[in-house]
């Protein structure tokens, strides 16, 4: 099948992807006797009191990647169910949908209505195929703006940078520069998990996670918070993804709304066909 029928699907996929080429592995939520002096406690502490709490979730986004010196952008409407299932369904600014995703805590699935296609993949058949560890943990949280885990028996370093506090696994310093020269960095620290909170809501303005091993990186900003329901969640977010294949994806929210009764459809035609990567 040649790669002009193949390119819709792949880039539904490729959405989910970009939020998986880093991903801890068996990690944990970081407990204060691993953590390092009263002001790393404490941050921990608000950072978690700050967290984006929802039983569901709902919102109209914009999403637009750059890749290859292309550009394209999609209209989309995106559920999630907390700790269970995310549904995004991605229409051209046309107003037809292009296709259609359910990612649950085992399995995604993708419909391409365009080339009247689907695939349905477990974790382990796209950890395998797309090298990534997937984690549904991890694509939730950066979705929503809210923290992501440490290992359990990493020192978390603390610092001060400029308007924002630095929580990361390595020094402010060093971990500035695993974007930009990744092999010069420490080779025991073959991930990076950064984070940059803002001083004012304890919210994540910017955060680093990079595969060192692997040569690959997420740089992930979040900006313009706006408050629903007395809580603040980005409208804005950025992705640089930098791997094999770099992209930007960027992400705008509006008409965000929680706890709402949703459905999460996912009918696939008798007539479509499934397909493999």
């Amino acid at each position: 099948m040649g790669s002009t029928t193949n390119k819709t699907t792949q880039y539904l996929l490729f959405l989910l992807m970009i939020t998986a080429l880093w991903s801890c592995k068996s990690s944990e939520k970081a407990k204060r006797s691993s953590l390092e002096g009263k002001k790393t406690e404490y941050l921990i502490d608000q950072i978690k009191q700050n967290e984006f709490e929802f039983d569901t979730f709902s919102a109209k986004a914009v999403i637009t990647l750059r890749q290859g010196g292309n550009k394209q952008t999609f209209k989309s409407n995106i559920r999630i169910k907390k700790d269970s299932a995310i549904w995004i369904s991605i229409t051209p600014l046309f107003g037809i949908e292009l296709g259609r995703v359910l990612i649950t805590t085992d399995t995604v699935k993708v419909i391409n209505r365009l080339e009247k296609q689907y695939f349905i993949g477990n974790y382990a058949y796209i950890n395998q195929r797309f090298n990534v560890d997937f984690e549904y943990e991890v694509l939730q949280a950066i979705l929503l703006g809210n923290s992501i885990a440490f290992e359990l028996d990493e020192k978390i370093k603390f610092s001060i940078d400029k308007e924002d506090y630095y929580l990361g696994n390595l020094k402010k310093s060093k971990a500035k520069k695993a974007d930009e020269k990744p092999k010069k960095i420490e080779k025991q620290k073959d991930e990076v998990v950064s984070l940059w909170i803002n001083q004012e809501n304890f919210k994540i303005d910017k955060f680093l996670l990079s595969d060192l091993s692997a040569d690959r990186f997420i740089l992930g900003e979040y900006k313009n918070f706006m408050t629903v329901e007395d809580q603040q969640i980005p409208e804005y977010l950025h992705f640089e993804v930098q791997s094999k294949t770099p992209a930007i994806v960027e992400i705008q929210y509006s008409r965000v709304s929680l706890n709402q009764a949703l459905k999460f459809s996912f009918n696939i035609s008798s007539k479509y066909e499934q397909i493999l990567y």
